[in-house]
Parts: structure tokens; sequence; C-alpha cells
């Protein structure tokens, strides 16, 4: 059993799908399949029960489950004991973040982490910022980007990365000046949403939501559709294809700024591979 292949058992417990765990560890489905049969017929269990529509573990792939996630544990630990240079260390990291800060923010980051440890493999999901959490916590990404929040976790440490100003924006040829005038696209939940109403709760003002949507991205498609106006962070704007279809109107008094910053649990910092990621960051 190679380091290498009880992490692609462990993708594969966590996508529960064949096809996306061989896109994310760059194999052939075929290859896959064979780290997988050769494990099984090695330990003489079946570790997934699988037709054309599902794939689950089986008690026994649990059983394996665990002795893998502790095996590439332990792995991690000796790498950090034997001190091995950066070109000598080896591992994964899992990030995840919104398709904006996928393109916007992570770039440099992953440009300059991979650039001294080119043996480390590193994973990208993108997603609704809202999975984050959830992810963190069952241990199925090691990173994510987001807001920074004057609550958290405990057991979540952050680091800041960026500040983006808010902005007001309204389809390009509208006549919308004012905020309180302009029908706006909300937030469906989260932290951006949260920070709108507490803006607009402290300055006194009423608004009109004409639509809720999930997303930067789907709520700034809608402003650019001609629906309305919305809060959103400068930097998606900036970075859309949809920019030169919506202008900024100025409001008073100013929007607050948003602090975004990538987070990890506290207990992953542990393993030198991830440690290394996390004090790469300027």
């Amino acid at each position: 059993m190679h380091i290498d292949e009880l992490s692609i058992f462990i993708t594969l417990t966590e996508q529960l799908h064949f096809g996306k765990t061989s896109r994310i560890h760059h194999m052939t489905l075929s290859a896959l399949t064979r780290v997988i049969q050769r494990f099984e017929k090695e330990l003489g269990v079946t570790l997934f029960e699988r037709n054309n529509r599902s794939v689950s573990l089986t008690e026994s792939g649990q059983r394996f489950l665990t002795f893998a996630r502790q095996t590439v544990a332990s792995y991690d630990n000796l790498q950090l004991n034997l001190k091995l240079q950066p070109h000598q260390l080896r591992g994964r990291i899992k990030l995840f973040a919104t398709v904006t800060a996928s393109y916007s923010i992570l770039p440099p980051l992953i440009k300059s982490f991979c650039s001294m440890y080119p043996n480390v493999t590193t994973y990208l999901e993108t997603g609704a910022a809202k999975y984050a959490d959830d992810l963190l916590r069952r241990g199925e990404i090691d990173f994510a980007v987001g807001i920074l929040t004057k609550t958290r976790r405990s057991d979540i440490v952050v680091k800041k990365i960026l500040n983006t100003p808010l902005v007001f924006v309204v389809p390009k040829h509208s006549d919308y000046t004012v905020l309180s005038h302009c029908p706006l696209i909300f937030p469906e939940q989260g932290d951006l949403r949260s920070i709108i109403t507490d803006y607009l709760d402290r300055n006194h003002l009423s608004i009109q939501v004409h639509s809720y949507a999930e997303g930067h991205e789907a709520i700034l498609a809608m402003v650019s559709a001609g629906l309305g106006g919305a809060i959103l962070p400068e930097i998606v704007m900036q970075h859309s294809h949809l920019k030169d279809t919506v202008k900024q109107i100025p409001v008073d008094p100013s929007l607050p700024g948003l602090d975004v910053g990538l987070f990890v649990k506290k207990s992953a910092l542990n393993s030198p591979v991830k440690k290394a990621f996390w004090d790469n960051l300027i």
C-alpha cells in the first residue's frame, strides 16, 4: 500500500463518485478501479458497494478509512520529524472557494506555494461559501476562502488575505442613483447578507427587495439582466465578464469593506504539508 493510493481511497470516500475522483487525481477511471480492486484483494473484503447509480462505503470500508486517515496523518508527522527540505515534502492540500475567489484570489497563492513545494499536490473545489464550514468540520477540505466575521468556531483559525470594498451596482443603462429607490437583488443567506442588513439597520435605510439569489456571481448576473441593483464586493465585479454591463453608484454613508481570509482547522496545522501552505501565505 502506497501513501498516494491511500489518499486516492480517501478522496473516493469523500466524493463517492469514481468519475469525480479520477478527475481530481488526474488518472483514468480504469486506473482508479484497479487501485480499489487491489486494496480489496489484499484485504479480502469489499470496500464499496457500487452500481450504475451510486457508490457507498461498506462497514469494512469505514474501518479501512480510519486506517487510511491515520496512516496518512502518521506519514505527515514523519515528514515533520525528519525536517525535510521544501522540495522533499510530499502530500496534498485541498482548497475550497467560490468561483470568484478561485480565479481572483487563489492563483498567486497557489503559484507561490507550488513553486516552493513542487511535490505537494493541490486540489481546488469550487462551490457556495455556505458549504465551507461543514466541509472543514468533516475534514473533506483543508482550507476555505471566506469572509472574516467577528464570530467563528473555536477550532478554526483564520488568516486575512485582503480587504475589498462593498459597492452598489446597477444596470449600466438604468437611471437608478439612490440606493433606497432601487429594487435590490439580495443575498439569500450568508455573511454578506448579514453585513448588508447590519449596514442598512445602522443607517436607518429602507430598501425594496426585488428578488433573492445565492452566490455573488448569480446576483451580478441578475443586475446585468436589468432586474435591479445589488451590494457586492468590488472584487467580484472587477473580475467578472459582466463588469461592462453594470455601473457603480456612490453611496452615502459609505459602504463597509470586507476582510477576506483563509480558514483552517487548528488540528490540520499539525500536518507539515498544511502548515507549509499556511506559513507560505504573505
